[in-house]
């Protein structure tokens, strides 16, 4: 079994306002350097859909961490479906979960986010994103599961997989495994530079 890095020792994490701190010191999240890409993902998508569905993925993320944490299966009834999605893909793949919501960073690049399950799947460490999303946009996902797996490896622990968890209002659910590979990590890595420059120059 894989020991992970109790990051919660020097990775803090202010919900209200969305920032993470290392030993104190500011870190952009995987979200932050990523917005220039979901804004013109969704740039047409009105404020109040896109309030909505992430109001529904708050639910959905805080039901599963209760029951993986705690063996608590409780949810607002109007998304039931989706954590009976959860909890037949759980079930059917065998999941081992190792951490929920474990905050993670990357040690040499500096960025911070927070990873929805990392678990064993076949004797397979595998690094799991819950999506409620109407559809997938897989071009995003890429490049948020490469940064989360990047930042997991800097601290010791490499996955073997990536992949995300499409979880369905009927019920049903896809596993997804994705690798965006170098292209990704280009991506990521390029969309990283830029928002340093800006806070380099713009944001004194």
């Amino acid at each position: 079994m894989v020991v992970l890095l109790d990051t919660a020792k020097v990775l803090t994490f202010d919900d209200r306002r969305h920032i993470y701190r290392l030993k104190g010191i500011e870190l952009p999240s995987v979200t932050q350097v990523m917005k220039p890409l979901s804004d013109e993902t969704y740039r047409s998508v009105e404020p109040r859909v896109l309030n909505r569905a992430a109001d529904k993925g708050t639910a959905v993320h805080n039901a599963i961490e209760n029951y993986i944490s705690f063996g608590i299966e409780d949810i607002d009834p109007e998304f039931s479906g989706y954590f009976t999605a959860f909890l037949r893909w759980y079930r059917e793949f065998n999941v081992k979960p190792i951490a929920s919501e474990y905050r993670l960073y990357h040690k040499f690049m500096g960025y911070a986010g927070t990873a929805d399950l990392i678990c064993d799947i076949g004797g397979q460490l595998h690094l799991v994103d819950y999506k409620t999303t109407q559809q997938i946009e897989e071009m995003l996902v890429k490049v948020q599961l490469k940064a989360y797996e990047k930042a997991l490896d800097s601290l010791g622990a490499e996955p073997k997989k990536t992949a995300a968890l499409h979880l369905k209002r009927d019920g049903t659910f896809d596993f997804l495994v994705l690798d965006g590979g170098a292209e990704s990590w280009q991506v990521f890595s390029s969309l990283l530079t830029v928002l340093r420059y800006k806070q380099k120059y713009f944001w004194r």
